[in-house]
Formats: C-alpha cells, structure tokens, sequence
C-alpha cells in the first residue's frame, strides 16, 4: 500500500497529481484547505514491484480468456434462439509469448446443460417471444405505414370492396408512384384482371368430352346451376350427348329437383350412392359428351366432405372438380369453403348467387387467393338465363361500384385509415396471418 500527501493551489490541480502519481485506482483518504492551498491525502492499493508487469499481462491474459468465454457462451445461446445447436462451446487458448507464465483456459462447458429440459423449455419460451415481437413489429409498422394521398385513397377503395388486407397492401405496393388517382384505380383493376384465371371460351366445356362436378355447402346453387349449363349445351348439341347425375342421397327427395329439370329438358338423370354406383353409371355413359354429377351439399366442416372426394378420385375416369362459391358469403366463410374441398384438388368454380351479393371484393379474393379458374357467374333463379361466362374487368368493376352504394354499410375512408390498421392489429394477434 502507498500512501501520499498532495499540495496545490486548486483541488484539480491536486487530484491530477493524485492520478498521475498514484493511478486513477488511487483512494482519496482526506481533503482540506490550507491557507489557500488544498491538501489531499490519497493511497494506492498497488505496490510497485519487481515482476509487476508480469503479474499484470497474467491478470490481463486471464481477463481476455474469461471474456473471450463469455462470448462463446452468448454467441451459443444466440445460436440456439435461432434454432441453430452447437455441439460445445470452444474454451478460448490463451498464450503468453513474451512470459513463460502459463494460464490455464476454462474447461469446456458440458453439453447436457444446454440440452437440460428445463433450459430447453426456457429457450422455446424465448423463441415464441421472440417471433411475437416480431409479428407486433410488423403489424405496428403496418399502423404506421404513410401512403401518398393516391395510395391511401386506393387502400380505402379496395377495403371498402371487401378485399382483404393482404391483397391491397401487395397490389398497392406495386403502384407507379408517378400515376395520379385517376390512374390508379384502372392501373389496379388491371392488375387484378391480369391475375385472374377464366373461361374464355365456352367450348372449352360444350364441345369436348367432359365430366364435371360441381361441390359445395348445402344451398350454394349447385343443382339449379347444373340445370342452367345442361339447358345451354342442349340449346347447342340437343339433349342426345349429355347426361345428369344426382350423389345427393342425404336428403329426402334430394335428386327430385334434378329429375324435374331433366325431364324438362329431355335429359337422362342418373342416381349413385356411392363409389361403386358412380363407377357403374360413368361406364354406361361413355358415350356421352358431357356429363354433370350433382354432388350432394355438405358443410365444409363436415367429415364426409373427405369421403365425397375420395368418391370422386376413385373413378377410373377424370372428373373435373368444380366449387361453387356464394357471392354473398364472407371473405374467411368463402376461403374455408374453397380450402376444404380443395383436398384433393380443384380444376375451377362458379360464382353463384352473384345478384344476392351486396359485396363482390370477397369471392374475388378468394379465387385470387387460391388461383382458382372461374367458369362461370350466375346471377338469378331463371333456367337458362341467369347463367354467364366471366368478363373479368367487368366483374372487377362491379365489385368496385357496390362499394359506392348505399346498402353497403363497410365503408373505409382514408381518414379512418389509421384506426382501421389498429383494430387489424388487435384482430390479427390472436390468429396466424397467411402470406
């Protein structure tokens, strides 16, 4: 220990001799005034000695390898928050070139504490946190995203039509950022046209040999919808080619309807109640041009929605899977539907129920969403009037027209714009947003 007087006409005068003299480890012990001068009374834990320097590069060399370990060890926990392992943590090797001082290293730190379940639990704890935060990161910087005037006014048009979030934000990202809101919204209905898959040519369907099915929930308007395109190729081909096939054998009286309108239309109507019975009836139609399967209603949340589609891929012949879609159902109602039947597969849908909808932004979603082929729209109960191949930008029009009118009641203006982002926000935590 060294311990020492300073004198010095002012207190920082002193206390620089202190450190120069004593280091900045130095202890100031006392402190006082003496006829104008200050006296400090300071000491030194340190002693100078020989070999001093030595003993130092020691401590420091084994400073260096203690913290050379700890970052192992953090760089390790990093790794395994990331979802990474490493085998072992590396102890550090520490040499001492200018001494013949050797510095043992830290032994290596056994894996099995990393791989303890409860420090498993804690890291899988960590990750879910992590990507939480990241997830309410995102969604804060979707609150606070700032569009142009032109953007903001497209992003409350397309959520006013019933689009989804989703969709506007990646159909927005990619406006021209030179365009004027006069050009913008033709720009995106464009856009939206060009990603859209559809009939274009009706004899696509009339004029080949083909069988179709058409699946969905009970009420969608698959029988009536069956009796419009079978009244069509008859207008075309006569009702000499074309064949109809009712699976509904739930309900009471469920192929009746399809019975009365192929009465009407001179049309062979056929009954299968299972895999075998379908199998059966193709086989006797082979011949025929066009054949129409109308599968029984079934909630998409039914068990048997599986089992319909086992029927129909157990056919030796190819059947075309066709969904119908209500235009009036919701944007999650819709996707759900569409995902349940596409179990196995889908080749294509028909908006129905087009007249009933007060909104069209969500059934178009939908077929965007999952690429789906629209064949056809209907829009009424008439046979075979209210039926329709797809005008893509038209439909895209209407869709945007209906939001302007008075029945709907989902207006999003740019100025609500913020605190429609905040409710998604809220929205969004509890569920997984697809990409």
């Amino acid at each position: 220990m060294t311990m020492k007087k300073f004198l010095a006409k002012t207190t920082r005068q002193a206390l620089m001799q202190v450190k120069a003299e004593l280091g900045e480890d130095a202890t100031i012990i006392s402190n006082r005034s003496i006829n104008g001068w200050t006296e400090i009374l300071a000491r030194s834990e340190s002693s100078v000695l020989p070999g001093s320097n030595l003993l130092g590069s020691v401590s420091t060399a084994k400073e260096q390898a203690e913290k050379a370990l700890q970052a192992k060890k953090v760089q390790a926990t990093v790794d395994l928050l990331n979802g990474r392992s490493s085998s072992k943590v590396a102890a550090p090797v520490v040499e001492l070139t200018t001494t013949h001082v050797e510095v043992i290293a830290p032994k290596e730190q056994p894996v099995e504490i990393i791989n303890h379940p409860q420090i498993q639990g804690m890291l899988k704890e960590m990750r879910e946190m992590r990507n939480q935060f990241q997830a309410q990161l995102e969604t804060l910087s979707n609150s606070t995203l700032e569009f142009s005037p032109n953007k903001r006014d497209l992003m409350s048009q397309f959520l006013s039509a019933g689009f989804n979030l989703d969709l506007a934000k990646r159909v927005i990202s990619k406006l021209p950022s030179d365009f004027s809101s006069k050009e913008a919204k033709p720009w995106a209905m464009n856009l939206l046209a060009k990603n859209m898959q559809a009939l274009e040519n009706e004899a696509e369907i009339m004029n080949q040999h083909g069988i179709y099915a058409l699946l969905g929930p009970t009420g969608v308007g698959k029988t009536t919808t069956i009796a419009k395109i079978a009244s069509r190729f008859v207008l075309k081909h006569g009702n000499q080619d074309i064949a109809l096939v009712s699976t509904d054998t739930y309900r009471i009286g469920g192929h009746e309807q399809l019975r009365i309108y192929g009465k009407i239309l001179g049309v062979e109507v056929f009954a299968a109640k299972d895999a075998q019975e379908l199998q059966q009836t193709l086989e006797k139609l082979q011949d025929k041009k066009l054949v129409l399967i109308d599968m029984a209603g079934l909630s998409q949340k039914d068990k048997m929605v599986s089992s319909q589609l086992d029927m129909l891929c157990e056919a030796s012949r190819d059947i075309k899977k066709i969904i119908c879609l209500n235009a009036s159902g919701t944007l999650d109602t819709l996707n759900n539907v569409s995902k349940a039947f596409a179990g196995r597969g889908l080749d294509g849908c028909i908006i129905t129920k087009v007249d009933e909808a007060i909104g069209l932004g969500g059934v178009i979603n939908v077929v965007l969403q999952n690429k789906l082929k629209v064949l056809y729209l209907t829009n009424g109960q008439r046979v075979p009037e209210d039926i329709t191949l797809v005008d893509k930008i038209a439909l895209i029009e209407e869709a945007f027209k209906q939001e302007d009118s008075s029945d709907h009641l989902s207006i999003v203006r740019p100025e609500d714009l913020p605190a429609f982002f905040s409710k998604s926000t809220e929205i969004t935590q509890g569920h997984v947003q697809y990409a």
